[in-house]
């Protein structure tokens, strides 16, 4: 398996790609999302079809048995698919990572923008926390990133559900590019 550098992504195609699986996954057009899951995987990952089959099938099964167990999370289901997906991330990066932790905490941040109300960190913390560990780097330096993560995150609602007000698509796909370019950012001033 060839190893990359995953902070070296395409920033804009990673932010173009992420806009269009987040409308899809929130207006309910799962076939079109699983399209560009895969695009998503083989843009961030720098691999080819195969590897980005596997890493979307372990990160699409951690989200589909998180979203359809509302109040009755399975925690150790979801768990176990995202140590799959970061194992293979890890497994594929010029700088491993812990992969255990990152699922912890990409879980975690699942949960916070869920449950806000349980928890002591913000989502904001949570985001920035998780993908410090994949890059290997402080969570300060993606506070800029995480704060627009989330702020966008916070936006989103799905379609049909109950008190759903419509979500501002032009105003999220503008965070995310936000979020993209500050995490191109953070990364070029990594040693």
């Amino acid at each position: 398996m060839t190893k990359v550098d995953l902070r070296k992504s395409d920033y804009l195609e990673a932010a173009r790609i992420e806009a269009a699986m987040w409308r899809c996954y929130y207006n309910h057009q799962f076939l079109r999302l699983a399209w560009y899951l895969l695009d998503f995987m083989r843009s961030v990952f720098q691999c080819d079809w195969i590897l980005a089959m596997r890493l979307a099938w372990h990160s699409s099964m951690a989200a589909i048995i998180y979203r359809r167990q509302k109040g009755h999370e399975n925690y150790p289901k979801v768990l176990k698919s995202l140590v799959k997906f970061y194992k293979i991330g890890s497994d594929h990066s010029l700088t491993p990572f812990d992969y255990h932790k990152a699922a912890e905490l990409e879980l975690e941040w699942w949960d916070i923008h869920r449950y806000p109300q349980k928890y002591d960190k913000t989502l904001e913390q949570s985001i920035a926390g998780a993908a410090a560990v994949v890059y290997n780097c402080r969570p300060q330096d993606l506070k800029e990133y995480a704060a627009y993560r989330a702020q966008a995150a916070e936006m989103l609602t799905h379609e049909g559900d109950k008190y759903a007000v419509k979500n501002d698509w032009p105003k999220i796909e503008d965070l995310l590019y936000r979020t993209w370019h500050s995490f191109h950012y953070a990364m070029s001033r990594q040693k």
